[in-house]
């Protein structure tokens, strides 16, 4: 019995991490959008940026790697990662 609930909490955390991917990909993508549309001292890149900042900060700041809890900003995720990392 301990096996199978183990199997739904490791589900669920690769679940939730796959959700944070996911946010992460989608407000890196719409800050190049609009940066590439408008540019970045925009009031739409301002403006956007400023939303996505505060749903990152409400839903996602505080993550666990590497065994330690780490507070990093929107900025910090988003350099770490790129479009083209993919996982094969």
């Amino acid at each position: 019995m301990d096996k199978g609930q183990d199997q739904p909490a490791s589900a669920s955390a690769e679940e939730n991490l796959a959700l944070i991917e996911g946010v992460l990909e989608f407000i890196q993508g719409n800050l190049n959008n609009i940066a590439k549309t408008w540019g970045t001292s925009s009031t739409q890149y301002i403006a956007a940026r400023g939303i996505m900042e505060k749903y990152f900060d409400e839903n996602l700041k505080k993550l666990k790697i590497d065994g330690e809890e780490e507070h990093l900003s929107l900025d910090d995720l988003l350099g770490k990662m790129s479009l083209d990392e993919k996982a094969s």
